[in-house]
């Protein structure tokens, strides 16, 4: 052992300390090498000497790192004075007790899972891996099959039933033969946005069902509650408190978008609701605009019974000081001297092409009014544009104008068709709104989404033109602009003109598909009339009207009427000890969940 170093070995057996194997080599066969065996068994005394001739003698050249020379030296043949036979390494009491536990613990579980008879399909010994009851909604339709119903694996032979408790088991295919999502099942949240760049890593294409929603926790369980540690496993960081630890809301939350519908609230109730040069014209409604001016249920219908918040109608707030402007805007469809904006998309011609031609298509329209009243317009029309006209009126006009003559000057009604003097004492044929939402009305806008996806160009252009006049704020046609102008301008050519009389509201930047807000709960909090404004406070600075102008306008820049809703201001209530705080509350997993069993649909 001369220059030897054995530092933390035992000299007397030269065993590595907490190392599973020592060195069983017999004394016949020479004592235990002093390196012992390797962690995993193999013998370390492999580094002998190495005899090197020098002269006529044999000198050990054993490296240092293996001891060093020997001081005996070689044999005089340079044999190795200290050759033995290979070890033989054995494992020790500790690492035997060890294996031992391991089989024993594997017998075990092939006792309880095979119970008699391993090849009976029965054979899984039920009682010994109840994993416990179902819950309500899934106990009654796994009745007949069993566990199989989610469980594939349940049904085969025990053998390949052991196997599948040690290999990859997910039961989300049979989720789904029930469940369905708007989007990939299995991607996180079923949204696209989920294989951003950002969230690389962290597994988010192929969540298991099983990871958030776990069963066999009783018939009263609820698979849709979620534990925030599930959220936290991959929104980062985690934390425990909202009122300290959730991120801060968006400067724009919740009202990003800025819809379909103008209406200026800041406006309203700091100028049109109290400005006496608004509230005392002969077309105002006083007594509303005082009560709503500070009370926002005037306008917003509260339901404690159903705990609803809705808006009430056209007619129930805005038509007390707006009736008057939807009758008196006109729309001019025939005038004998030009060709208006609205006759050159029945026709097809532009205003400013061919005078002659554009002449030629108007006398032929006067004659067939003329001869055939209502029914020669609505050959190029379509009854739905000119509903309400009599064969009267048209032949009436039609006459006249084919003759050249003056009409007879007559009254014009409060509303509808009418041939004589229009507003701007121009002879001509014009129609008045009756109401908000009037059918002609809608049934020229449907006229116009068709000719903006016109194939044409130059069709495309006058209807253009006539959307524009459409929705001047101050001359369009029934007043439709002043409140609906920026969703009517998002018609774009994949709109269907045979569709209903829908438009969407400009696509605003994605915020809040998975954030949740129920009025209905917060009701009973605090008195509907008064306590709106906790939330939602006028932001009296605010660009709102901007948005809403003829000008195209980025929708990032858009600025709601009121100042965003704060984290502090949920925190208030939503915090430890007072208000459930967690992260279902407020978020949903799926973007959109469907469920299909047989026939039945349910959306929620």
């Amino acid at each position: 052992m001369n220059n030897q170093d054995i530092s933390g070995y035992n000299v007397e057996t030269y065993v590595r300390p907490n190392q599973p194997y020592a060195c069983g080599r017999s004394c016949a066969g020479g004592t235990p090498c002093w390196q012992g065996p390797s962690a995993k068994g193999k013998c370390g005394g492999a580094s002998g000497c190495s005899p090197m001739r020098v002269g006529d003698r044999w000198e050990c050249q054993r490296p240092k790192s293996a001891g060093g020379p020997c001081s005996e030296g070689p044999l005089p043949n340079g044999a190795c004075a200290h050759t033995h036979p290979p070890c033989a390494p054995r494992r020790n009491l500790r690492s035997l007790r060890g294996m031992f536990s391991i089989i024993g613990g594997m017998l075990l579980l092939l006792l309880l899972v095979i119970g008699v008879n391993p090849l009976m399909k029965s054979a899984v010994n039920l009682s010994a891996i109840d994993a416990g009851s179902l819950s309500s909604v899934h106990s009654g339709f796994t009745r007949e099959q069993g566990c199989v119903s989610c469980h594939k694996n349940h049904g085969n032979q025990a053998g390949a039933w052991l196997l599948s408790a040690f290999g990859k088991s997910d039961a989300s295919e049979q989720c789904v033969d029930c469940h369905r999502f708007d989007g990939p099942a299995q991607l996180a949240h079923n949204v696209e946005k989920a294989k951003h760049p950002k969230y690389a890593g962290r597994a988010m294409d192929k969540v298991s069902c099983a990871s958030c929603h776990r069963e066999h926790q009783g018939s009263e369980a609820h698979l849709r509650k979620v534990a925030d540690t599930a959220c936290a496993t991959c929104h980062k960081p985690a934390f425990d408190n909202f009122a300290k630890g959730h991120p801060a809301f968006s400067p724009k939350y919740p009202l990003a978008n800025p819809g379909n519908v103008f209406f200026d609230h800041a406006a309203h109730i700091q100028d049109y609701f109290v400005n006496p040069k608004h509230t005392k014209g002969s077309n105002r409604d006083a007594k509303f605009a005082a009560i709503a001016k500070s009370d926002c249920s005037s306008c917003h219908a509260v339901n404690l019974a159903t705990r609803e918040i809705k808006l009430k109608t056209y007619d129930q707030v805005c038509a007390g000081c707006h009736k008057s402007q939807v009758t008196e805007r006109e729309l001019v469809l025939f005038d004998p001297e030009r060709m208006t904006v609205a006759a050159s998309l029945l026709f097809g011609l532009s205003r400013d092409g061919d005078d002659e031609a554009n002449q030629a298509a108007l006398k032929k329209m006067w004659q067939s009014m003329a001869s055939e009243g209502r029914a020669g317009l609505a050959k190029v029309s379509g009854g739905a544009l000119i509903a309400g006209l009599s064969d009267a009126e048209a032949r009436r006009a039609g006459t006249a104008w084919a003759k050249k003559s003056d009409l007879s000057p007559a009254d014009a009604p409060e509303t509808g068709w009418f041939t004589g003097e229009n507003s701007e004492g121009n002879p001509s044929l014009f129609y008045r709104a009756g109401k908000h939402t009037d059918p002609v009305m809608i049934a020229w806008m449907k006229k116009l989404r068709a000719g903006l996806s016109d194939p044409d160009a130059d069709k495309r252009s006058i209807a253009k033109e006539l959307m524009a006049e459409f929705l001047d704020k101050q001359t369009g046609p029934g007043a439709c602009g002043k409140c609906h102008a920026v969703g009517l301008r998002t018609v774009t050519a994949k709109a269907k003109p045979d569709s209903e009389w829908q438009y969407a509201p400009p696509a605003a930047k994605e915020q809040g598909a998975l954030t949740r807000y129920s009025h209905a709960k917060h009701l009973g909090v605090a008195n509907p009339a008064g306590s709106c404004k906790t939330c939602h406070q006028i932001n009296a600075k605010s660009t709102y009207a901007k948005y809403f102008t003829p000008k195209a306008v980025p929708v990032e820049s858009y600025e709601s009427n009121f100042s965003s809703i704060t984290k502090q201001t949920c925190g208030e209530c939503h915090q430890k000890g007072r208000v459930d705080a967690s992260c279902q509350v407020c978020h949903a997993y799926h973007a959109k969940h469907m469920l299909n069993v047989g026939s039945a649909k349910k959306e929620n």
